[in-house]
């Protein structure tokens, strides 16, 4: 990480969750966790700047919902 200048970004299991329900709402996709807390920490660089509003950002979601559903409940 250090030698990329990358950062990490600890997310709560909250706002992982608040997360998987924002890319349904506003993507239609049935996002798995990891999706909630890449969104959440997408959002979080966004906002103390470490991701510039000129810059692009890829999300992968590589899992859905279907098996988190006592997460969702």
């Amino acid at each position: 990480m250090r030698e990329s200048g990358g950062a990490a970004v600890a997310v709560s299991d909250a706002s992982m969750v608040e997360g998987m329900l924002a890319i349904g709402r506003h993507e239609g996709v049935s996002a798995a966790p990891e999706g909630g807390a890449a969104l959440v920490a997408i959002q979080r660089l966004v906002a103390d700047g470490s991701i510039k509003p000129h810059e692009s950002v890829v999300l992968f979601n590589t899992g859905g919902a279907l098996k988190y559903l006592d997460v969702l409940s």
